[in-house]
């Protein structure tokens, strides 16, 4: 599997609709402006694509401000967006705006890092300028990307607001006046700009699905072509990350297995999604990207794409409630004449907030909208848009339409999770195979047996099974259960082996699945030479937009096996699946090693970093160390790091002295990081053209007593002139170190954190009320509210 997502032939200013998909609980305009960091009217100029910090790509996009409304801006700022095309990859997306160049728009914004800002709430927060075709100015989002609920958990209807009315709404909302809402305006005038959609189709009577394709079912993923898996009847297991959802079913796992469950009791279709449990924690990407397993994850944080926490309360509910689609595809498949992209891995996120929201989970639209997203997985388009995503499905004479059906832009309430008459048809058109006869689940009658071998021989493993056919077979290394390293090919009654190692197969038919007993083949003692590394993996510049093949040789007993892996050398923590010989073909700018194995041992290669070239590149250099730190027992403390260089900056973090990288920090790839206990920490910062080692920072836990904050001196509420702002400040004393994090609303309410307001003073705008939480090692204390009126 290739670790980039689907490779497209795009142009760099235009994203690619995606495989994603984003559901809401649309906030209400006034709510939107209060979220904002800042708000501004702008255009958008040419666009470029970088690799991120979490191995995923983004998109840059400059925008031109003509006015700021809210916030401080410069003439120009970057609006940073995941998804695009970067050294002939492309990670593609949807649920986040897109921007043409000269595009002017209304843009409210969260601010997510120096000189970085992403539109609030993904698409929710874009407004384009249009005119009607009676000549009245709009203010309009991109409708056909909203898919969602308003605050009282009805369907969302997207209204078309007057440009003059909707600005005058929110200059005097900043300004700290009460607008009323009085500025939507009808939508029977068609745009200027987009054709006109027409109605949405009902759904299609059984006797016509033979004149749609199974490609029509799905969204465009390169050129014109889908996204599906190959690999059913076989299992692709799902898990739920560690992390579940209070207040929900069984912590969300009932909202999972009720998808999966969905989808797999379409008879005539051979899907076979199986629910593995709770993942072991080492599977956290999710869409972020790749790491080696499907999963469902809850309270994730979304925040680096704009996204704040879901908001859920007795007075109402708003926010994105989560995203899910294809996170890896790579090479083709064919289904009859039909050319698809073949779909490596998938994954589903679930935003913050949503705890005990207790509306969503008992109507049943919270097992709709986990089944809707696991649609997407399956490559599946909206029932009521086209292929692209950016206009009604009537538009398209060549699809099927249905305005009711799990995979409706807006997620039909009362259904749920149960299959409408669409679904049915898009699964059975792109999954066709199976059987709707009595199925009976496999048994094993016959199980694999643990072995002892001669040095440089082999043994064969057998298994035995009944049920329903066809029966189909993968083996794995390790222990019964652990999905965790599939033996590529190993898809038969029987698997021949040599080496010390562990086995166990899982078979599966149309209606279940059993796992063998573990099976482990031992060698005997006689002679055997560990691997030794003749020829390592060698450091490489490549041209942007090429590949290069990176090779390894060793020498030892055979059999010798081979896996290459992400990062660092000795850091198991990313492997790449399929790299399984002595070479592997790689584009972009990241590291990678191999390790060499066979039956008396294993041997790491060194680190090979594959750099794209670019026209000018600065290395990082490190502007402020982390620094030693005492504190008190059973507290923790952050130390951090900045640095200057050519972006994107990566950051690793390691336990012990500078420069030695044998324990990394799993997890630890920011600026900062929070430890306790005594312990010493170092940080590696790399860009593409080089990185730099900063000093060794020791912790040490010492065994005075630690004094809780005291509020030595409150925020105070203030009234100033509309249009002005002001500083609010603190101060306090106890045990170092204080931290400080600021608040809108009343003292002791954390719902609304205010984003990178961890000083001893805010400098703020408008009629709003604030307060502080100060804390450090052995306690905290909250400020008053106070309270800025603006006149």
């Amino acid at each position: 599997m290739s670790r980039s997502s689907v490779a497209a032939s795009l142009a760099v200013f235009v994203l690619a609709p995606s495989l994603f998909a984003a559901t809401f609980v649309v906030p209400t305009d006034r709510d939107l402006v209060r979220r904002a960091h800042g708000i501004v009217i702008a255009t958008a100029m040419a666009s470029y694509s970088q690799p991120g910090t979490d191995a995923a790509i983004e998109t840059v996009t400059p925008m031109q401000i003509e006015e700021t409304i809210k916030g401080r801006f410069a003439s120009t700022i970057n609006v940073v967006e995941p998804g695009g095309t970067y050294g002939g990859v492309s990670m593609v997306l949807t649920g986040v705006p897109q921007f043409e160049p000269g595009q002017r728009m209304l843009l409210f914004l969260a601010n997510t890092g120096k000189d970085r800002w992403a539109v609030t709430e993904l698409v929710l927060g874009k407004f384009s300028f249009v005119t009607d075709e009676t000549g009245q100015e709009l203010l309009v989002r991109d409708e056909d990307e909203i898919v969602g609920w308003d605050p009282n958990l009805q369907p969302h209807v997207e209204g078309r607001r007057s440009a003059e009315g909707f600005l005058q709404f929110v200059r005097t909302e900043v300004s700290g006046g009460m607008a009323a809402t009085d500025y939507f305006v009808s939508s029977e005038a068609p745009l200027q700009t987009t054709s006109s959609t027409g109605s949405r189709n009902g759904a299609i009577q059984p006797s016509l699905m033979a004149t749609y394709s199974a490609t029509s079912y799905t969204m465009i993923v390169s050129g014109s072509m889908g996204s599906r898996w190959t690999v059913f009847p076989s299992a692709v297991n799902w898990y739920v990350g560690q992390t579940t959802e209070p207040g929900a079913p069984n912590g969300g796992i009932t909202a999972a297995q009720t998808g999966i469950a969905s989808w797999d009791n379409d008879c005539p279709s051979n899907v076979n999604y199986v629910y593995g449990g709770i993942d072991n924690g080492t599977h956290t990407q999710g869409l972020h990207a790749p790491d080696g397993a499907n999963t469902i994850l809850f309270e994730r944080d979304l925040s680096t794409w704009g996204v704040s926490p879901f908001s859920c309360s007795s007075g109402g509910y708003s926010g994105t409630l989560g995203i899910g689609g294809v996170t890896s595809a790579s090479g083709t498949n064919f289904l009859g004449s039909e050319t698809f992209v073949t779909t490596q891995e998938a994954d589903v996120e679930m935003n913050r907030g949503i705890a005990n929201c207790t509306l969503l989970f008992n109507n049943g639209d919270f097992n709709s909208a986990v089944t809707h997203e696991l649609g997407h997985t399956l490559g599946f388009r909206h029932s009521d848009q086209n292929r692209p995503g950016n206009a009604a499905c009537s538009t398209d004479p060549s699809l099927e339409c249905s305005s009711s059906a799990i995979m409706t832009a807006f997620v039909t309430s009362g259904l749920n999770a149960a299959l409408t008459a669409w679904d049915q048809h898009a699964v059975d058109a792109l999954y066709p195979g199976g059987s709707c006869s009595t199925c009976t689940p496999p048994s094993i009658t016959s199980q694999p047996q643990s072995k002892t071998i001669s040095a440089g021989t082999s043994t064969t493993l057998t298994v035995a099974a009944t049920g329903t056919a066809p029966l189909s077979y993968q083996w794995y290394y390790g222990t019964s259960g652990n999905t965790g390293s599939p033996i590529q090919g190993a898809t038969g009654t029987s698997i021949t082996v040599g080496g010390t190692y562990s086995y166990w197969v899982r078979v599966s038919n149309a209606c279940g699945s059993v796992n063998s007993v573990t099976a482990t083949v031992t060698v005997s003692s006689s002679s055997c030479t560990p691997p030794t590394i003749t020829s390592q993996p060698q450091s490489k510049t490549i041209p942007q937009g090429t590949s290069t093949t990176l090779t390894v040789a060793a020498t030892g007993t055979a059999p010798l096996s081979y896996q290459w892996y992400y990062g660092t050398s000795g850091n198991t923590g990313s492997p790449i699946q399929g790299a399984t010989g002595t070479s592997i073909t790689v584009g972009g700018t990241y590291s990678y090693w191999v390790r060499v194995s066979n039956a008396c041992g294993s041997v790491d290669s060194v680190t090979a970093t594959v750099t794209v070239s670019s026209s000018s590149c600065t290395p990082p250099t490190i502007t402020s160390q982390p620094q030693s730190q005492t504190i008190p027992q059973g507290t923790s403390t952050t130390l951090t790091v900045a640095a200057t260089g050519t972006a994107p900056l990566s950051y690793q973090w390691y336990y012990g002295t500078s420069g030695n990288t044998g324990s990394p920090i799993q997890g630890a790839t920011g600026t900062s990081i929070t430890v306790g206990g005594t312990y010493s920490y170092w940080v590696r910062v790399s860009n593409a053209c080089g990185s730099v080692n900063s000093v060794t920072a020791t912790v040490t836990v010492s065994s005075s007593s630690c004094t809780p904050p005291t509020i030595t001196s409150q925020p105070q509420s203030q009234t100033i002139p509309a249009g002005s702002a002001t500083t609010l400040s603190v101060a306090a004393t106890g045990t170092a170190t204080l931290n400080y994090q600021w608040y809108y609303g009343t003292s002791g309410n954390t719902a609304s954190p205010i984003q990178g307001a961890t000083g001893t003073s805010i400098y703020v705008g408008g009629t709003y009320s604030y307060w502080v939480r100060v804390s450090n090692g052995c306690g905290s204390a909250n400020s008053v509210t106070a309270t800025v009126t603006a006149r």
